[in-house]
């Protein structure tokens, strides 16, 4: 109802009483709901858990208010988790939600985390577009006018994680923020993205996990990236080297 238009979604529902937790996946440039299942193998993963697994389209608009266009952070953190909650007997407690993307998708889930804690237990970045104002020289797909306006509407807007972070700027208890978890890949190309949202983030006194190892930008990587998170939620590990061993080598 607040797009005004039919959006595709897929769930992963544990067959149970209800309750369960949930991890919305947010997919990255040019995707759409579908490559979380094709591509990663989060059904594998969540078999047996009490996690439910909601991947829903963002249509390349990064999972914000848009500037000259439409609602798509309220969709997602209104409509999308209230409809899911009743229809598919999800958790209502904020300890037992989760959020996560890839490459856009990871700049939407840190923006998600920063603009409504209350409803997030953790938040988790997979080679996160966390500085997005560089696509205003190269935005490679995005409209970034009828997203973020101009320059001077991307500042007013908050739209800027790193700024969004910074203690001069919050003026808010950071305690009552959830866990970021930061995974980027070696030989990713915007690997110093995730290094310096991570570096301002605990500066400013926010919670931030953050680790990289071998890999790139593609779903080799974010496959591992959402094995171990499956792992932190059902607290089995805290470290994607728990599962797949340190292999920082270039």
């Amino acid at each position: 109802k607040i797009l005004g238009m039919p959006v595709m979604m897929n769930a992963l529902i544990p067959q149970g009483r209800g309750e369960y937790q949930s991890l919305y996946l947010l997919h990255g440039e040019g995707g759409d709901y579908t490559p979380w299942l094709a591509k990663s193998k989060v059904a594998e993963y969540v078999e047996n858990t009490n996690i439910a697994v909601i991947m829903i389209s963002g249509n390349n608009k990064c999972f914000v208010n848009n500037v000259h266009g439409k609602k798509y952070f309220q969709f997602l953190t209104e409509e999308v988790t209230e409809t899911c909650t009743k229809w598919f007997g999800l958790s209502s407690k904020r300890e037992d939600r989760y959020i996560a993307g890839m490459s856009m998708g990871g700049y939407g889930a840190v923006y998600a985390g920063l603009n409504r804690p209350d409803l997030y237990n953790s938040v988790f970045s997979y080679s996160g577009l966390l500085d997005v104002k560089l696509r205003y020289e190269n935005p490679q797909g995005f409209n970034m006018y009828q997203i973020f306006g101009n320059r001077e509407e991307f500042e007013k807007g908050n739209y800027d994680l790193l700024d969004c972070v910074k203690e001069d700027n919050a003026g808010r208890n950071v305690d009552n923020y959830p866990k970021f978890y930061i995974r980027c890949g070696l030989q990713d190309s915007i690997i110093d993205m995730s290094r310096r949202w991570h570096d301002a983030a605990e500066e400013s006194g926010f919670t931030s996990d953050y680790y990289e190892t071998a890999g790139g930008h593609d779903f080799i990587f974010w496959d591992k990236c959402i094995h171990e998170t499956v792992e932190i939620i059902t607290g089995k590990s805290y470290r994607m080297e728990d599962i797949y061993g340190n292999n920082n080598e270039c």
